[in-house]
């Protein structure tokens, strides 16, 4: 069973964070430059969804996916639910993908088929290391865990030492 998670500098803490780094700021930057030009996003958005269509009912989801996107990769970045953002993040790439392909926008569809490629890759190996805040939850849950069975080990002894006097 590999380890799955590690407070180790070794090649893989490295490139996992650069991967998850990296990711999480190219899709920082894409959601932040869509929130500043929010007008023109929900133009281009129209442009692909015209409300005539088929697909006219996804118009009305299209306002709030800068902010999935910006909430998403501050997860993603920071490596807070990383499981959960990854999840939410190749999501809404497989939408994106297939909206761009079948509209037509193949150059479109194939940039989100690259990132869609790192996210699957960052989901299938979750690798949390000390420089992912995930891994600082998972510590301090592991520490209240021991020491609750701790707490749980001295209550059985002393229950089993005052059981000992008693029948005494």
């Amino acid at each position: 069973m590999t380890q799955f998670y590690s407070s180790q500098n070794n090649w893989k803490t490295i490139t996992y964070l650069i991967v998850r780094v990296g990711l999480g700021f190219y899709l920082l930057i894409h959601a932040l430059v869509n929130l500043v030009n929010y007008d023109e996003f929900i133009q281009l958005a129209v442009q692909y969804v015209p409300q005539g269509s088929e697909l006219g009912f996804l118009a009305n989801f299209t306002p709030i996916v800068p902010l999935l996107e910006f909430f998403i990769a501050l997860m993603i970045l920071t490596g807070l639910y990383a499981r959960k953002s990854l999840i939410g993040a190749i999501v809404l790439g497989v939408f994106f993908t297939a909206l761009f392909h079948y509209t037509g926008d193949i150059q479109t569809a194939l940039t989100h088929s690259y990132t869609l490629i790192l996210k699957v890759g960052l989901f299938y190996s979750l690798y949390y290391n000390k420089f992912s805040a995930d891994y600082y939850n998972l510590w301090t849950t592991h520490q209240a865990i021991e020491l609750e069975m701790k707490e749980k080990e001295e209550q059985d002894h002393k229950k089993k030492v005052m059981d000992s006097l008693l029948g005494l």
